[in-house]
């Protein structure tokens, strides 16, 4: 059963579920791929195969069960989706975006996508900085062009804070191997963690999202530009033609 579903204007927001994760997908492929200010840094934009990674990264977050989509209500498509990942402290072992992109990523655009993750959130322990041992990361947030403007992005990320003050109850959600269907039933299962998440925490990368961790009441604990992060000769800012260009490492307590 989905866990939740909201009405937005002409939207609901939903538990992501075996219906809604192709179309899900889809989103990150066309919008998140192509748009977002590090793929386009990396090249992931230029390189359908290491989009197809990301992807798989997608269905490794979806397991948690704490992802969420957005479904115009009048068709019944997918239009924008927040993929969360829980994220739990661990003293022995690399970070998660670590050993996925050592082990998953063939395509230097899709490791260079998932090492800047693992770099910046390297850089600001926010485990230590609140004293927790789990959270709930806002992961990949994507809206397909036509639908912007709508504040679906902002209702995802408040819905996804609300969940994650939920789960302190048990796991509100759980998705299948089965229910990813496709080359994804072939992924590893794993029990989901014990620990529930005491913050919430995102890697802002454009203004957008930006300004809704502003209006959502984030911590801006690190704020790095995006000149620092060069992929083939290129820095990131370079090729979004904005020098001034940084992200944002933020944090809410719940």
């Amino acid at each position: 059963m989905e866990w939740y579903t909201t009405k937005c204007g002409k939207y609901r927001i939903e538990s992501l579920s075996a219906a809604t994760f192709p179309g899900a997908l889809e989103v990150i492929r066309i919008a998140f791929c192509q748009d977002e200010s590090v793929s386009i840094g990396c090249e992931v934009n230029k390189n359908p195969v290491a989009a197809e990674e990301l992807l798989e990264l997608c269905a490794d977050a979806a397991l948690d069960g704490v992802s969420l989509v957005a479904v115009e209500t009048s068709t019944g498509h997918v239009v924008a989706v927040a993929f969360n990942k829980i994220q739990v402290a661990t003293s022995s072992e690399k970070p998660f975006f670590e050993i996925f992109a050592e082990e998953r990523c063939t395509q230097a655009s899709s490791r260079a996508l998932i090492s800047y993750m693992a770099d910046v959130d390297g850089r600001c322990n926010l485990f230590d900085k609140y004293k927790v041992d789990c959270s709930l990361e806002i992961m990949f947030l994507a809206t397909l062009k036509e639908h912007r403007n709508n504040q679906l992005g902002t209702h995802l990320c408040r819905i996804s804070i609300d969940l994650a003050r939920r789960l302190k109850n048990g796991p509100v959600s759980k998705m299948s191997l089965q229910d990813l269907g496709g080359k994804f039933s072939k992924m590893a299962e794993r029990s989901l963690p014990s620990v529930y998440p005491k913050i919430c925490q995102a890697i802002w990368t454009g203004a957008g999202t930006q300004n809704i961790g502003k209006k959502l009441n984030f911590t801006v604990h690190l704020a790095v530009p995006f000149t620092e992060f060069v992929y083939n000769g290129k820095s990131y800012a370079e090729r979004l033609g904005d020098e001034s260009a940084f992200c944002e490492v933020v944090a809410l307590a719940l």
